[in-house]
């Protein structure tokens, strides 16, 4: 197995089933493309989970010519839509895996519903990534691992309760993110405890703040701000470095960020 060059904070490979492949959601985003690249180096398959065949195709494109044994394949995923989700699944039917980098998301500007019925940020964010993995955990190898995308943002909830829903009064661009990774996080910790039964390891990624289309909020003073703290912001690559530091992990429920982990409660 082609180990490769450690990137800054990353484990060397070896934590997880050799041989068998990774599913990465947002494949061809900025983040996720970065991901992709690191495993393309360590000799992982991957599954390059996304909305777009043309995106995927330009991505994969440029990884293999870059890693020309790149292992990788086409799946259609669009986690606004839970229909999506179990065609994913149907298609993955038989395959084992060696894990999941939940790094698909998004951060709505305006109130709108899914065809599912939830809030959009909330169900891409929250109800269709923890559908994806509570039916696809049964494939997962033991020696597994499993990684979901959290944010700084959920701590604004602390540990009250968390409201069910997101309604147009109460819909904010923030808040309403926020909320989806206060959900996410707590569904991580809860599902740490079904891994662990079939030893699989679940854990959360913190990017922190990465330069990519998500920050731009599309407010008047974004140019103003983009002069000011954008060079402030860490790169794709940088942000891609807690999901593969929580991938090849041989902890479980905890929390990984550029260069530290905390449990997965705080």
């Amino acid at each position: 197995m082609n180990k490769g060059r450690k990137g800054k904070g990353v484990p060397s490979l070896g934590n997880i089933p050799s041989g068998l492949p990774v599913i990465v959601t947002g494949a061809s985003g900025s983040i996720g493309r970065e991901i992709c690249r690191a495993l393309a180096r360590l000799g992982v398959p991957v599954i390059m989970a996304c909305r777009s065949e043309a995106r995927y195709a330009q991505t994969y494109g440029e990884l293999l010519r870059e890693f020309p044994a790149f292992d990788a394949v086409f799946l259609p995923l669009d986690l606004n839509m839970s229909s999506s989700v179990t065609e994913a699944v149907n298609r993955l039917k038989g395959v084992r895996l060696a894990g999941i980098i939940n790094n698909a998301g998004t951060m709505e500007r305006h109130f709108s519903l899914s065809a599912d019925g939830p809030e959009t940020t909330m169900n891409v964010n929250y109800h269709n990534t923890r559908l994806l993995n509570q039916l696809l955990l049964p494939q997962i190898a033991p020696g597994g691992s499993v990684v979901f995308t959290t944010s700084l943002t959920r701590r604004r909830w602390g540990t009250r309760h968390l409201p069910a829903t997101v309604t147009e009064e109460s819909f904010g661009q923030l808040r309403s993110y926020s909320l989806s990774k206060a959900w996410i996080t707590r569904f991580a910790a809860g599902f740490a405890s079904e891994g662990k039964k079939c030893g699989v390891r679940v854990n959360c990624a913190d990017p922190g703040v990465v330069d990519s289309s998500m920050i731009r909020m599309d407010r008047w003073f974004d140019p103003i701000a983009d002069i000011v703290f954008r060079p402030l912001i860490r790169t794709p690559r940088n942000g891609a470095v807690p999901a593969l530091r929580a991938l090849l992990s041989d902890e479980t429920s905890r929390i990984y960020t550029l260069r530290a982990s905390l449990p997965l409660n705080k």
